[in-house]
């Protein structure tokens, strides 16, 4: 593993095949004030490089970025994706959502919910997107078509995601973090849950990009090649 951080990371987003765009929440001299640091990670190259709030933007909400960075709070906290049809989802860790149309303007507000309990986090399949309930130890599949809840995995007494914390999708299976140091993988053709890599310490959140991937851990941020 190659620690790439020690700071408090907010958003991590894909930049290129090889490369993420990382925002880390850094503490000013006044007590309680933070301010928010874009940078790139090659993964190849083993590079950090200073970023914009532009290029993050852009990545994140697409070509209508500043319309919607208008409408939004807190554009860093939020979860995003471009949908199929080009309309731009948000969904925050409370479960909070918009929808933006594809002209940048919000055309629907809610809530996204499981058994009344908020989901969060947002990864997109084609036209579904995986969100996931810590206090019903499940992670939800959602129809992007109608916003409904297309599929359900595990449970409150199921013991297949306990306490999740992050969904992420690669292209061909899901990753979910779990059981304080545990990803367990979705096989994305059959639904499957097995067991994927254990650490020692707490894993907050995990994404694979390839032979590539990103751990935020309780201790610093890693990347890890063929996941070692």
């Amino acid at each position: 593993m190659h620690q790439i951080s020690t700071k408090e990371i907010v958003d991590i987003i894909k930049y290129s095949d090889t490369s993420i765009l990382l925002v880390e929440k850094l503490p000013l001299s006044t007590p309680g004030q933070f301010k928010v640091q874009y940078s790139v990670i090659d993964f190849i190259n083993k590079s950090i490089d200073p970023s914009t709030k532009s290029a993050y933007l852009l990545k994140k909400f697409g070509s209508n970025f500043k319309r919607i960075s208008e409408i939004i709070p807190n554009f860093v906290q939020c979860d995003a994706a471009v949908l199929y049809d080009r309309r731009v989802l948000a969904v925050y860790p409370n479960g909070e959502a918009g929808i933006f149309d594809r002209d940048g303007e919000l055309e629907w507000s809610g809530t996204f919910d499981y058994h009344n309990k908020p989901v969060k986090f947002l990864a997109l399949e084609g036209k579904y997107f995986w969100c996931i309930c810590p206090q019903e130890n499940c992670v939800i599949r959602y129809s992007a078509q109608n916003m409904k809840v297309d599929l359900r995995i595990g449970g409150i007494d199921a013991k297949t995601f306990v306490n999740p914390t992050h969904i992420s999708y690669d292209g061909s299976d899901l990753y979910v973090c779990c059981d304080n140091n545990k990803v367990r993988r979705i096989d994305a053709s059959n639904y499957t849950v097995s067991d994927y890599l254990n650490f020692t310490n707490r894993i907050e959140r995990y994404y694979k990009f390839g032979d590539y991937a990103v751990a935020v851990m309780a201790d610093a941020t890693y990347v890890l090649e063929n996941n070692e």
